[in-house]
């Protein structure tokens, strides 16, 4: 397995990473939040996980710009 090796360059166009990212943050957020108070409906938590998760695979799925030749 080949990883990008300039990857700080190139995160603008890896939207699954940042999709990921986003979802990490959010996720230890909302569990953290809900760890000591009863802030969120757990049905509420599930769709936006259940929507966040799906949003990664269908950005899999689009054609990313090709790395610029420099």
């Amino acid at each position: 397995m080949r990883l990008i090796d300039d990857w700080r360059t190139e995160l603008h166009r890896l939207w699954t990473v940042r999709a990921s990212l986003f979802m990490f943050i959010l996720t230890g957020g909302v569990l953290g939040l809900s760890a000591f108070s009863d802030v969120f409906n757990p049905w509420f938590f599930l769709t936006l996980n259940a929507a966040g998760y799906g949003l990664i695979g269908f950005l899999r799925l689009v054609k990313q710009v090709p790395k610029a030749d420099v």
